[in-house]
């Protein structure tokens, strides 16, 4: 989250622990205790529900360097994974908005590039 801040610091200005400290200092809160059967809506509210009264401690940290991060990452491995589109309600792009968040959504279709891979080519 900061190459300004350490993660202790963090921790202390939002009154929240991370769920992940990474090998490079970055301050991480991730949704993955929920499982594979979750969707990604409850995902999505599991990382932001516990930081949404916290936008202008959020944004503080931002304005002295911080960079805030929505990643959104999701691997479809075969049928019956849920629906292929999700939804950012109303009060999480509010909230990523006042945060100055970056969002970043990454889709992979592991079922397509398996089907790709045992195509012979032409």
């Amino acid at each position: 989250m900061s190459d300004v801040h350490s993660p202790i610091e963090i921790s202390e200005a939002l009154g929240v622990r991370p769920s992940a400290v990474t090998h490079t200092g970055d301050w991480e809160l991730e949704a993955s205790a929920h499982g594979n059967e979750a969707s990604l809506e409850e995902l999505i509210r599991a990382v932001t529900d516990p930081l949404l009264g916290l936008a202008d401690k959020l944004a503080s940290l931002a304005s002295q360097g911080a960079t805030i991060e929505l990643h959104l990452t999701r691997d479809l491995l075969g049928p019956g994974v849920g629906a292929l589109c999700f939804m950012l309600d109303a009060p999480v792009i509010k909230f990523l908005g006042e945060v100055g968040a970056e969002v970043w959504i990454d889709e992979y279709d592991e079922v397509e590039w398996e089907r790709n891979a045992h195509t012979p080519s032409a």
